[in-house]
């Protein structure tokens, strides 16, 4: 089965009894000013591994870098 199939057959099964509205709608993008980690470790949040923009945000800059081990240069 196709994915765009698949999908519609899920918000059928799925449907709300009073329908979709506007504010049902997911809206996931990254905003201005914004760090986010596009890849990462496996299990990291990025958006590389199937994380949202929202959980992909940089809060902690010097965490998301890693540490010199971690680039193999002591």
């Amino acid at each position: 089965m196709k994915l765009s199939k698949l999908i519609k057959k899920i918000n059928k099964e799925n449907t709300p009894p009073d329908g979709w509205r506007d504010e049902d709608r997911v809206v996931d993008r990254p905003e201005p000013g914004k760090q986010y980690a596009l890849t990462g470790a496996p299990g990291s949040r990025c958006i590389a591994n199937g994380y949202s923009w929202k959980d992909s945000e940089v809060t902690d800059p010097s965490e998301a870098a890693g540490t010199s081990r971690d680039r193999g240069t002591d």
